[in-house]
């Protein structure tokens, strides 16, 4: 569950949370023949069995990833509160956490000449400014 209020840290935690569930989350397409990366880095490693369930060589069942609600509330709850943020703050969130995330000093390549210390400075100051935003407006706010 979401608290009332939020810090720059649960705010910045949450969108790890987010990270994390976009990567295992069912794309809308139809998706039975296709392969996704998690699944093609698997198959590289460890290669898959005669019975599809278990790895070449082993008689262990395939690992299985499966979101739990809250980590898919969090994830719904970030996605809405970018949209409520401005431009260059979406811009910048986004940059960090998604697809995965990036460090700071990946994140420079994005907006040279800018050093890494003022991208992690303008990211933090994103991140302020959507928690106001929703410590003052609520969760109701986010959710229209």
């Amino acid at each position: 569950m979401i608290p009332s209020k939020l810090t720059v840290d649960q705010l910045d935690n949450y969108f790890q949370t987010a990270t994390y569930v976009e990567r295992y989350m069912p794309s809308p397409l139809n998706m039975k023949n296709k392969r996704t990366e998690m699944f093609l880095v698997i198959d590289k490693i460890f290669g898959i069995g005669k019975d599809k369930d278990s790895y070449k060589n082993e008689d262990k069942p395939r690992l299985r990833i499966r979101l739990n609600g809250e980590q898919i509330q969090i994830y719904e709850f970030c996605i809405l509160l970018l949209v409520k943020a401005n431009e260059k703050d979406r811009d910048i969130i986004s940059l960090r956490n998604f697809p995965y995330k990036r460090s700071f000093r990946q994140l420079k390549q994005f907006f040279l000449p800018s050093s890494h210390e003022k991208v992690r400075a303008d990211y933090y100051k994103a991140l302020y400014e959507l928690m106001s935003l929703y410590n003052s407006k609520g969760y109701k706010f986010i959710c229209k």
